[in-house]
């Protein structure tokens, strides 16, 4: 897909050529006596439709045989082989070339020196790619940019390998091997246009880590701000590549721009309407559509959603500034290039972080196997951790499935006895139990607490997702409990408001209160946030935010599995941008709700805390790992000084 966002851009490095091009500006495009213009022209002016201005430069590659605005599936294109083991497909535009790329294990793609600038996506399997005599290793979420005058050779893995390559400008050998014979005197190539690539070449990517930008304008009648679509957006000097994702039964509006798009769908559904014609395009048949620079379309998603790959030439001015300001958003947080690094391992399920007088605290609960959904739990193998910033660690307590951690006003550790149905206060230097603050409510025992949060009077809210072994629970649901200062507990949310009341946190000026669900319905993939009145008490529900969820749970065959965000423990910093850890990984907003981005790890986030010595050190702890990541930013919570 391809919309407009804004009326309006400014030009991020891009130099607008006069020489040799063809203005949209002046007559919507090269070649105007192509039949689709004819039926496309009062589609554009009933819709009033306004096309961005900028200049598109002329070749001489002849257009893909199939017709333009017309879907079709992968299965339509005649694959041809490259090398023995290596086959390929072939669609294209005027300046790019898609090719879909299928390689047999160990099968090698001939060395090439490179005319175009290419860039590699690995969708499934491994390979090494050689490039100038230097071997670099490709997996399954790979992304690699090459450049004119390289030369490469790639080694399909054990696994064999498939990616999705774009050429620019169009490699005339391809067309030779799809059939296509270019004139003698057929120019491929035009000029620089001036543009910086997102990419450092010969560098391997991972696509995960790529942000998601907003393509689309979130609805102002929502109370959140989540762009229907949103995209991986990656570019080099000529094409760019848009991973883009649209949410479950959304629409985007009837459009048009001025450069040239190629589309694939990747996972989901949707109908895709090129001038009028609605067409149905699926991830299960990989459909696809060409569409020359000025052509209208739109699209409706299913209820699965969608992802598409779409490539646009020459690169958009108007994506590649978004992509640009929302990295910056990100990195006011992330610091370029910083990464997760492993700090610790060796445990079963990690939960519960706090960061108090220079150690991390936390759970290491023990589950019989959460990675084939066996929850079966075992209070007298599970511990509760004290972690030097080296990662040396040591258990100070054990035989409770301990869960959530904050730290109390003395410097003790307040816990959640989750197996054990109370809240209690330990000593973390003796590892003794002081005292317990909370077994009951309304006269009855509460059932699992999970994760706590303290606010600026000292009292406390506790979740209570209910996530016990015991078939009859005390409470008539799952709530959420307020511990005032004085020691008295009541609900300030009842049953029924959430399938999974799980991370409770508040922001620094001690306005809102947050709370996630982590699955199902009521409450499915949202964070939500409330006002915080003196007496604790809670008002004024809302959605505050949408997360960002795995290709395998919008897929789900089952409805009510769609909504499994995995969203578990949380953090806020001093600017009250608010932590999420979820299956995606930690997602980040700002403190109105605007989407930061997100942190990729290499195992499932279960929670998160700010520690270390200035306070500027993100931890994450999930499964059987604890990692740390620094960021621009100090952590927020009450109560404060004990580092």
């Amino acid at each position: 897909m391809g919309g407009n966002r804004r009326n309006s851009i400014q030009k991020f490095g891009f130099t607008l050529l006069v020489a040799g091009l063809v203005s949209f500006a002046a007559c919507s495009g090269a070649g105007g006596n192509e039949p689709w213009r004819g039926k496309n022209a009062p589609i554009v002016s009933r819709l009033n439709l306004k096309l961005r201005e900028r200049s598109i430069p002329e070749t001489g590659v002849p257009p893909d045989p199939l017709e333009p605005g017309k879907v079709f599936p992968r299965s339509a294109l005649k694959p041809f082989t490259i090398a023995p083991g290596v086959t390929a497909k072939v669609i294209w535009n005027r300046g790019a070339l898609l090719e879909i790329l299928e390689m047999e294990k160990g099968a090698t793609y001939p060395e090439q020196h490179l005319g175009e600038e290419v860039i590699t996506a690995v969708q499934e399997g491994s390979a090494t790619c050689t490039v100038d005599g230097k071997p670099l290793d490709l997996g399954s979420d790979s992304v690699l940019y090459l450049t004119p005058g390289m030369t490469r050779s790639l080694q399909a893995g054990p696994g064999g390998m498939k990616a999705l390559e774009v050429f620019s400008p169009v490699r005339a050998d391809l067309l030779a091997l799809a059939g296509v014979t270019l004139p003698a005197n057929a120019n491929v190539s035009f000029p620089d246009l001036g543009v910086k690539p997102s990419l450092q070449p010969a560098t391997v990517y991972r696509l995960s880590e790529i942000q998601l930008t907003p393509v689309t304008t979130p609805d102002p009648a929502l109370s959140y701000k989540r762009a229907a679509a949103n995209s991986r957006l990656i570019w080099g000097k000529n094409a760019m590549l848009s991973f883009i994702r649209m949410d479950p039964k959304s629409a985007f509006p009837m459009h048009i721009h001025p450069e040239d798009q190629m589309m694939t769908t990747l996972r989901g559904s949707l109908t895709q309407t090129v001038m009028d014609v609605p067409y149905t395009m699926t991830g299960a048949d990989n459909s696809f559509v060409i569409m020359p620079g000025g052509m209208v379309h739109g699209a409706t998603m299913s209820e699965f959603g969608g992802d598409a790959l779409d490539v646009f030439w020459p690169v958009r001015p108007d994506y590649a500034e978004w992509a640009e300001k929302q990295t910056a958003l990100y990195q006011q947080v992330i610091p370029a290039g910083a990464k997760p690094t492993k700090v610790a391992e060796g445990f079963t399920f990690t939960e519960g972080p706090t960061w108090l007088k220079g150690k991390l605290y936390f759970s290491d609960m023990y589950f019989k196997d959460p990675d084939k959904g066996d929850w079966t739990g075992s209070p007298a193998r599970s511990q509760l951790i004290a972690m030097e910033p080296d990662g040396k660690w040591k258990a100070i307590y054990k035989g409770k499935q301990t869960n959530g951690t904050i730290a109390t006003k003395d410097a003790n550790l307040m816990v959640c006895d989750m197996f054990g149905h109370r809240v209690f206060i330990l000593d973390p230097n003796t590892g003794k139990e002081l005292r317990t603050v909370l077994d009951k409510i309304n006269g009855k025992p509460i059932d699992g607490p999970n994760d706590l949060v303290m606010d600026a009077n000292g009292g406390v809210y506790v979740s209570d997702p209910q996530f016990t072994a015991d078939a009859k629970k005390s409470q008539p649901g799952k709530q959420v409990y307020y511990i005032a200062p004085d020691g008295s507990a009541r609900v300030v949310i009842p049953a029924g408001e959430y399938a999974m009341p799980n991370g409770v946190e508040i922001s620094p000026d001690g306005k809102t209160f947050y709370v996630n669900n982590t699955w199902l319905q009521p409450g499915e993939d949202f964070l939500y946030a409330y006002d915080v009145q003196p007496d604790g008490s809670l008002t004024n529900k809302r959605k505050f935010a949408k997360y960002n969820l795995i290709d395998s749970v919008l897929s789900a065959p089952d409805p009510v599995n769609r909504f499994d965000s995995r969203a578990d423990g949380s953090a806020v910093d001093t600017d009250g941008r608010i932590y999420q850890a979820t299956l995606m990984g930690v997602q980040i907003w700002d403190k109105t709700g605007v989407y930061v981005g997100n942190i990729w790890f290499p195992q499932f986030p279960v929670s998160v805390t700010f520690g270390g010595k200035d306070g500027n050190v993100l931890y994450i702890v999930g499964e059987k790992q604890v990692w740390s990541i620094p960021t621009n930013v100090k952590g927020f919570r009450l109560p404060e000084g004990l580092n």
